[in-house]
């Protein structure tokens, strides 16, 4: 009998979001065959990606892949169609999506270790309609989808020392038209200069994550009522500074363009000047806003 084997490979979870929702609203035989034909059509176009379904647990797939390219594609391909797959369903259907690439143990056909935790636990950050990956997969895409992969959130893992970076991979037109603006316009960046009130502050690229918000012990304290006590996080990535969002009522950032971009939950590489506003939008006051100038 074969024994265990390692295997490196991408583990794609796709779950669907407010399940619970959908059985109550449909009642339990029709949401039932609405979610099994999702997992059909899910598994149809990990198939067409180059991937395979491995596991199915209740509205949850587990679908594995060769390569970290292809299990992106999977996901990307997931999310853009998923009104035609969820066909004329009167419930919004949601699908939460995490991607890992790692090494796994193959036995009997089942899958084992932990980058399979890790991958469940990527998937139980995102929300719905949304894709979290990790730094093994960014690490391994192709330029044109590691230059939109946005720095999302800093993530406690169960029996790791150290918390993990996650990736938001955008897949609405919208966020990457945003994106795609953002990154034609920059080059690599040195330094970040924040001005806010009286203080001034200059960020480089060998700093650590800088913290803003009411909490005292942030690096940049904003007393005001709509910032949070932890509010957002700078930090340096891929040659520019990007601004990732913790907060309660969100973050307005306005593009040297003009351009208004609202960020939730969410990142976005910073360039040229502009201003932050934490919470509320300019017009709401000023004392809650940030100058920023990336040098």
């Amino acid at each position: 009998m074969q024994g265990p084997s390692i295997r490196e490979c991408a583990i794609l979870f796709a779950d669907i979001a407010g399940s619970t929702n959908l059985y109550e609203t449909l009642g339990d035989e029709a949401a039932k065959t609405l979610v099994t034909r999702l997992q059909e059509e899910i598994a149809a176009i990990a198939v067409e990606a180059g991937g395979r379904v491995q596991e199915i647990v209740g509205d949850e797939v587990m679908l594995c892949f060769g390569q970290a390219s292809d299990g992106a594609a999977c996901a990307l391909a997931i999310q853009r169609n998923l009104e035609t797959l969820s066909g004329n369903a009167d419930v919004k259907l949601a699908v939460r999506i995490g991607l890992h690439w790692g090494q796994a143990i193959v036995e009997r056909g089942r899958m084992f270790g932990d980058m399979i935790n890790v991958a469940a636990r990527v998937a139980a950050i995102a929300q719905g309609g949304q894709i979290i990956t990790t730094q093994t997969v960014v690490d391994r895409l192709p330029d044109a989808l590691a230059r939109i992969a946005r720095p999302f959130d800093v993530a406690p893992v169960k029996g790791k020392r150290e918390p993990l970076l996650v990736y938001d991979l955008p897949w609405q037109q919208q966020d990457l038209t945003v994106i795609a603006s953002v990154i034609s316009g920059a080059n690599p960046v040195e330094t970040l200069a924040l001005i806010y009130s009286d203080q001034h502050f200059t960020l480089t690229p060998d700093q650590t994550g800088f913290s803003v918000g009411r909490d005292p012990s942030s690096d940049l304290v904003v007393n005001w009522p709509s910032v949070s006590r932890r509010h957002a996080v700078i930090e340096f990535s891929r040659g520019r500074f990007v601004l990732s969002d913790t907060s309660s009522n969100g973050t307005y950032l306005t593009l040297q363009n003009g351009q208004v971009v609202f960020l939730r939950r969410e990142s976005l590489p910073m360039w040229g000047k502009g201003r932050i506003a934490l919470g509320a939008p300019l017009d709401d006051g000023m004392g809650h806003s940030i100058d920023y100038s990336c040098g």
